[in-house]
């Protein structure tokens, strides 16, 4: 989900994998067997008591500036927009008065940042249209100048007037960006918003690998080489998690004007090292 991305990535380079996902309930272990080998070095649960996301772990980035895409909500902090309820977090956007929209945008900038490791969420997805969800991440600071010069690494997008039930995980740094990503790989996943997926990356020195209820997706290769740097490979340095609900712009599209809320769901986000 970056700041300038074209509408047109979905046409001309965009590579769709035919591959089908069930889901991951509790009783199924999507979990790689390799991460058995690895630390619970942080989560969230959200099983706090309070309503509110847990303030150690998210901040709210907000305003309705369009974020360089022409999205249309704005961004609140208000527990309308996200909350913590039977053991779940909840990001929704809403339909208001003179249909405007309100989301949430998530944010552990400042307080959760890191560099490699195995990231999972357990999430449910929203599939109206003109909804666009996305589970990603932008460096902590910027090392190597503005995005895309930074790097992005984006876990789980949506979008279903572009993609329909296909969802892409995607990196984007000086080499690849806005419509031409270094990697961008999508799969079909069933039943998105009424079964629980999880996503993940596997992010090493070596390279970032996208996973959707623990099978391999897509793999993006640290091309180590100084013609490229950090321009192919600017994913050596802290990372932070963002997790949000746009509404419209140049991916979300139309909006069904039938629709009064759009809800991701996530029942938790781990990191492994």
């Amino acid at each position: 989900m970056n700041f300038i991305k074209s509408f047109f990535i979905s046409v001309f380079v965009l590579c769709g994998i035919i591959l089908t996902f069930g889901s991951c309930s509790a009783k199924k272990n999507c979990t790689p067997e390799f991460v058995k080998d690895m630390n619970l070095a942080w989560s969230d649960e959200f099983d706090g008591e309070s309503d509110a996301p847990d303030p150690s772990n998210w901040a709210y980035k907000e305003g309705a500036n369009g974020w360089g895409n022409g999205e249309l909500q704005n961004y609140t902090s208000s527990r309308e927009n996200s909350y913590v309820s039977k053991g779940t977090l909840k990001i929704t956007a809403k339909k208001g008065e003179f249909q405007k929209w309100t989301s949430a945008r998530l944010v552990t900038q400042g307080k959760q940042a890191f560099t490699y490791g195995y990231l999972e969420f357990k999430a449910k997805v929203p599939l109206q249209k003109g909804c666009w969800p996305c589970i990603w991440m932008l460096p902590e600071n910027n090392a190597y100048g503005i995005w895309p010069r930074s790097g992005e690494i984006d876990i789980m997008e949506s979008s279903m007037n572009v993609w329909q039930d296909k969802v892409y995980g995607t990196a984007h740094c000086y080499a690849g960006y806005g419509g031409n990503p270094v990697k961008s790989t999508g799969v079909t996943v069933k039943k998105l918003n009424k079964r629980w997926h999880v996503y993940a990356i596997n992010w090493t020195p070596e390279g970032i690998t996208w996973y959707i209820d623990g099978k391999v997706i897509s793999e993006y290769r640290n091309p180590h080489n100084d013609e490229d740097g950090w321009m192919a490979w600017p994913f050596d340095q802290n990372f932070h998690i963002i997790m949000n609900v746009a509404m419209g712009g140049t991916l979300g599209g139309d909006i069904d004007p039938k629709i009064k809320e759009c809800t991701m769901e996530v029942d938790y986000v781990r990191l492994y090292q």
